[in-house]
């Protein structure tokens, strides 16, 4: 029964806050970064829910474009793309605690093994396992380290349903176009790998994308730049946003000059306002730090945010739009994240991934 009345919920009720997702968007900036790099395939990394956008939408959409594999960082997430029906591989980057490995089912995913726990653990397991392995190559988060390479491609040859299907390291300083640092970990990627024979060899992902081209290297692991940023300035401009984040207008006010608005009375009108409400706060991905400083648009204007953001609310000032009405359809993130993330002292990263995963998606 309740299952019944979530599919009539999904289909009819109209909801106040929707997110739309491009598919042509989306199409656009993997095509873009294919062309550049023709030596490479595609994988668009799916982790924390799509970047916040959707995991099954943004899967549905990706799937048909037939990349080798989408990128996530647990089972729990491929489980989910696997349950959706969807038939492209995953590739789980993250960390699995060992002993949950015995409780996994490995068809149509590939395993990237972070430490020697891991290979013990997959190994003993008896079952057929495509793994990639990740080296350490200067960032110093996760991989095997350069002395420890020796050690882990000798077990994993002895495990033998063991498949080594890749290599791989990350790069620290992949947005710094000067490309010391990141010229340092290739050079010791390249040497460490030289006589590895794997099919999948990847380095770059958006930001490494835009700086790093070599026949050495055949898979980019595409995050941000699928949505439609990259931290290497001339890429995003070529770049179209997936994501459009909008609200209803639920109310209008009139305010006279000394009202306040919302918590702590840190807005104080200075004159007579019109403000409206919309049905978005910080749990639905309205960050706080935008209280009194961050805006939305209705239509092409921008309407400040007065006052702090609520849990799930937000008041806006409606002063320069003419005709403004009940039920009027409002937007916090379209093509601005970039904007909302420097108001916000952050990255795109963190605005997109705090929207909440319980507002509906839409393909378009």
């Amino acid at each position: 029964m309740f299952t019944d009345l979530r599919k009539k919920f999904s289909r009819k009720m109209k909801v106040l806050n929707t997110i739309e997702l491009s598919s042509s968007a989306l199409r656009h900036n993997y095509r873009y970064f294919a062309k550049k790099h023709p030596e490479s395939k595609i994988c668009p990394v799916l982790k924390s829910n799509a970047y916040g956008h959707g995991l099954i939408e943004i899967a549905e959409m990706c799937s048909k474009l037939n990349p080798p594999y989408l990128i996530v960082d647990s089972f729990y997430e491929a489980f989910e793309i696997k349950k959706a029906g969807i038939k492209t591989p995953c590739l789980i980057i993250g960390y699995t605690l060992p002993e949950n490995y015995k409780h996994m089912s490995f068809a149509n995913v590939a395993v990237t093994i972070l430490d020697i726990a891991t290979i013990h653990a997959l190994g003993r397991l008896n079952k057929k396992v495509k793994v990639h392995l990740k080296i350490d190559t200067g960032m110093h988060r996760q991989g095997v380290s350069l002395d420890e390479l020796d050690e882990a491609l000798d077990l994993i040859s002895q495990y033998k349903k063991l498949e080594l299907e890749g290599v791989c390291t990350h790069f620290a300083d992949a947005d710094n176009l000067k490309k010391t640092f990141t010229s340092k970990q290739v050079q010791k990627f390249k040497k460490a790998v030289k006589n590895i024979d794997v099919k999948w060899k990847h380095v770059s992902a958006t930001a490494g994308a835009g700086i790093i081209f070599s026949k050495d290297f055949n898979m980019i692991r595409l995050g941000l730049g699928i949505y439609g940023d990259s931290l290497i300035e001339k890429d995003a401009k070529k770049l179209r946003t997936v994501m459009r984040f909008s609200s209803t207008l639920i109310d209008i006010k009139n305010i006279k000059k000394g009202d306040c608005v919302s918590y702590g009375c840190t807005f104080i009108a200075k004159r007579e306002m019109k403000i409206g409400l919309i049905p978005a706060g910080y749990y639905e991905g309205v960050d706080r730090r935008l209280s009194n400083k961050g805006y939305v648009y209705y239509g092409k204007v921008k309407c400040k945010i007065l006052g702090r953001v609520c849990m799930n609310l937000t008041v806006i000032d409606l002063s320069k739009v003419k005709g403004a009405r009940k039920g009027a359809r409002v937007d916090f993130i379209k093509d601005n994240v970039r904007e909302i993330a420097k108001l916000c002292e952050t990255i795109s990263y963190v605005v997109w991934t705090k929207i909440a995963p319980t507002i509906r998606r839409v393909i378009r």
